[in-house]
C-alpha cells in the first residue's frame, strides 16, 4: 500500500489537515518538530525537512498511525484490496519458504528430541501448497472483479474462497496442536525459537486477513 492512499500526497497533505483527520498524528509531528503548533499549513514533505528526518521515515510512522487509529471497517475498498495484497498475501508468500526450511532444519537437527512435533514440515508444506493455489485464486477470481466497488459478477466464487478459508483454518489448528500453541521447550534452540515465533505470526496474519475479507470485503458484495 502506497503513503498516499492513507495520507494523500505528502507534498500537499498539511499538518492541520492530517490532524484534523486522526489527532494522535499530532504526537508524531511533535516527536520530530516540538513546536509544531506553529507550522499547521506546513505539508509533510516540508515538516520532515525542518525536522531533518527522511520524508519515508515520518511518512511511515504517519500511516502506521492513521492505520491503527482508523477503524479497518470504515477502509474503502481498493484501500483494502491494496492492504490484503500488499501487506497479507506477499508476506505470507514470502515467508512460508523460510518457515517451511526451519521446519525442516528443527526435524533433521533434533530427530532425536521427543518434544520435537513428527511431521511437523509436511504438516508446513500442506500449508504453504493451499495458500499459495488459493491467494493466486483469489486474487484472479475474486478480488480484481472488486476493484472501485465494481459489482463483481454472479459467478465470482466467493462461498468457495470462504469454505477453503475454513480449511486453512483447520490447518492452522493442526499446527496449533503439534507445537502446543507454539510453545518451545526449554531445549530449544534459536532456530526452534524463532521457527515457532514465526509460525505464531503467520497464523495472527492469517487469521486476521480471514476475518478481514469474510466480515468486512466479501459482504459488500453479497446482497
Amino acid at each position: 500500500m502506497n503513503y498516499q492512499d492513507i495520507l494523500g500526497n505528502c507534498s500537499e497533505t498539511t499538518v492541520s489537515q492530517l490532524v484534523s483527520r486522526c489527532p494522535q498524528t499530532l504526537d508524531v509531528f511533535r516527536k520530530y518538530v516540538p513546536e509544531i503548533e506553529t507550522h499547521r499549513q506546513t505539508p509533510v514533505d516540508m515538516v520532515a525537512s525542518l525536522a531533518d528526518v527522511e520524508p519515508k521515515q515520518l511518512c511511515q510512522e504517519l500511516f502506521d498511525t492513521v492505520m491503527e487509529q482508523t477503524p479497518i471497517e470504515d477502509l474503502e475498498t481498493d484501500v483494502l484490496l491494496e492492504l490484503i495484497l500488499k501487506r497479507y498475501d506477499a508476506r505470507h508468500l514470502e515467508k512460508l519458504p523460510e518457515i517451511h526450511r526451519l521446519a525442516r532444519k528443527i526435524e533433521a537437527v533434533h530427530r532425536a528430541n521427543p518434544e520435537v512435533p513428527k511431521g511437523i514440515t509436511l504438516a508446513i508444506k500442506k500449508l504453504e501448497y493451499m495458500l499459495a493455489d488459493h491467494i493466486e485464486r483469489e486474487n484472479d477470481y475474486v478480488l480484481k472483479r472488486m476493484e472501485h466497488d465494481q459489482p463483481p459478477s454472479p459467478d465470482t466464487p466467493i462461498a468457495q474462497m470462504n469454505e477453503e478459508h475454513s480449511l486453512i483454518k483447520t490447518q492452522l489448528k493442526k499446527l496449533r496442536h503439534m507445537t502446543r500453541n507454539y510453545r518451545t521447550p526449554e531445549s530449544a534452540c534459536r532456530s526452534w525459537q524463532r521457527f515457532y515465533d514465526e509460525l505464531k505470526s503467520l497464523d495472527f496474519r492469517l487469521s486476521e486477513q480471514m476475518y478481514l475479507e469474510r466480515d468486512v470485503l466479501f459482504p459488500r458484495f453479497q446482497f
